[in-house]
């Protein structure tokens, strides 16, 4: 496996209900991603900001971490793990 550590705001479709947040796909300059499976999701606090981060498959086959900022509502997608 190799990991490559991206940290570049992404653009993410998700769905807001029942107090979780579902990321659905997303967008990585002119690429559409479609995200297949959830594996897990954590947070974290750094002061008064709250992180949300998710660990999925996407259509590619690899596993990303995306992170939404909760106190600005930014999506950055933090790495990827691919083949290799």
């Amino acid at each position: 496996m190799i990991v490559e550590r991206i940290n570049q705001a992404v653009k993410v479709r998700a769905d807001f209900h029942g107090g979780q947040i579902v990321p659905l796909c997303f967008k990585r300059g002119t690429r559409n991603y479609k995200i297949t499976d959830v594996h897990a999701r954590w947070e974290w606090k750094e002061g008064q900001k709250r992180l949300y981060y998710f660990s999925v498959s996407v259509d590619t086959g690899d596993v990303c971490e995306l992170c939404l900022d909760g106190s600005e509502m930014l999506w950055y997608l933090e790495s990827v793990m691919m083949e290799g």
